[in-house]
């Protein structure tokens, strides 16, 4: 256990680099499951093909939203860590603009999607920042 607070010691700035990459694969995996298991696993398929259209985002749209999603991911953590808050309003302007029609077809699911990603995000954001601080 000695040689491990030893090494950290030596190498802090590594130490860093390596968490805050962990970091941005762990917000990655984690959001991808939440958002499978939260927004996209109550999506069942109605009777009614107009109410399908409502209902059931095309693949396109959440291909579109998980590579979305996934540059979300980064800005969020990246703004977080540096301590730029402020700018994660960006992100929420950014995204309404660029999918206002998807939005207005189907708010609850693009909400939802949006909602559990920027939750995640920013729950593992403070916890690699408080994991940070005790790295000298």
């Amino acid at each position: 256990m000695e040689s491990i607070g030893r090494f950290i010691e030596s190498y802090p700035l590594l130490i860093k680099v390596i968490i805050i990459v962990f970091g941005y694969f762990a917000t990655f995996g984690l959001t991808s499951y939440l958002i499978k298991k939260i927004v996209l696993s109550g999506k069942k398929k109605p009777d009614n093909e107009q109410e399908n259209s409502k209902k059931i985002p095309k693949k396109s749209e959440i291909r579109d939203g998980y590579i979305i999603g996934k540059c979300e991911n980064i800005i969020i953590l990246s703004f977080i860590l540096v301590g730029e808050v402020t700018g994660l309003a960006l992100i929420f302007a950014a995204k309404n603009l660029a999918r206002v029609k998807d939005i207005r077809d189907n708010a609850g699911f693009f909400l939802a999607g949006t909602m559990v990603n920027f939750t995640a995000t920013l729950v593992i954001a403070y916890i690699l920042k408080f994991i940070l601080i005790f790295i000298p």
